[in-house]
């Protein structure tokens, strides 16, 4: 990595940093939920942009990788073009869950036993013919299937390889599959961090990385979660433009309709506005949107 060095008195870099402001390219990522997207100064409220390193970060079996799924449904709505490196969820599972959200088929019944009956051929078609005319001919969603741990150099050159395919989002579904000749947690953590900050930076694509907390943050379930607390921690968080943790103290489940949590997002690092914002959200598995709620809804996220 070189140096670069300039005097910022100069004219000419005066010159030079004013006039890339003019006709930014910030390709903002709108999240759907309105106090995430009214934290990100830079792009006016708009949502995330296109050069950050975003950290989803949150206890085992908080609803990361769903949330994640969120933002990646959000990009393909959009247009950007999504990719996804997936370590822990299988490329088969990932179809199911989006097929079933872009489809008539429910999550229930793509599974072998439901799937497989007398009209089997003809579900194949029709679900081909249905994911067909949703994608139309510019919405893609790529999937990069890792069998392993893969190292910190296959993850780049995926990524490299995932921007050379239009993606403009990438998403990695956790940060702590990768692996790293560097025994210590913290060093490795590091080494990660800073190396998908400067690809995000460098080639204006937004990261978007799920990430464990640690065990004894994981362990409180009594406390709210703190960027302070994700695996490796400090250079995870100073290497992230924005963290935004799922507060695992508040986890209802609606029991009439069980594919509904009400949850807290927590807005906890913001390099591009305010910080420490919290909102109460409601996750519907079932359809794979989050969105935040309403005023008159607040009984519902009530801790009494």
């Amino acid at each position: 990595m070189s140096w670069q060095i300039k005097n910022i008195f100069d004219p000419a870099s005066t010159i030079d940093y004013a006039s890339g402001l003019i006709g930014a390219d910030l390709n903002p990522l709108p999240t759907g939920l309105r106090s995430w997207d009214a934290a990100c100064y830079e792009t006016d409220g708009k949502g995330l942009s296109n050069y950050w390193f975003t950290i989803v970060g949150g206890a085992s079996n908080s609803g990361k990788t769903q949330l994640l799924q969120h933002l990646l449904k959000q990009a393909w709505i959009h247009h950007m073009n999504p990719g996804l490196i997936t370590m822990e969820v299988p490329l088969t599972g990932i179809q199911r869950s989006v097929y079933s959200r872009i489809t008539d088929y429910k999550y229930h019944d793509l599974a072998p036993k439901t799937f497989e009956d007398k009209d089997a051929a003809e579900k194949v078609l029709d679900l081909k013919n249905q994911v067909k005319s949703y994608a139309g001919t510019d919405r893609t969603f790529t999937v990069a299937e890792h069998d392993g741990s893969p190292d910190l150099d296959q993850i780049k050159e995926m990524c490299y390889a995932m921007k050379q395919a239009g993606c403009g989002v990438i998403g990695l579904d956790h940060l702590q599959l990768i692996k790293s000749p560097i025994g210590e947690i913290a060093d490795r953590a590091t080494e990660i961090a800073e190396e998908l900050r400067r690809f995000a930076h460098k080639e204006r694509i937004l990261v978007l990385a799920l990430s464990q907390l640690n065990r004894f943050a994981s362990r409180e379930r009594g406390r709210r979660p703190i960027c302070q607390d994700l695996w490796g921690g400090t250079s995870m968080e100073s290497n992230a433009n924005q963290v935004i943790l799922i507060d695992h103290t508040l986890m209802r489940r609606d029991m009439d309709k069980t594919h509904i949590v009400r949850t807290r997002l927590l807005l906890d690092k913001n390099r591009e506005g305010p910080n420490r914002v919290s909102m109460d959200v409601e996750a519907n598995f079932g359809t794979g949107v989050w969105r935040e709620a309403e005023p008159h809804e607040e009984d519902l996220w009530s801790d009494d």
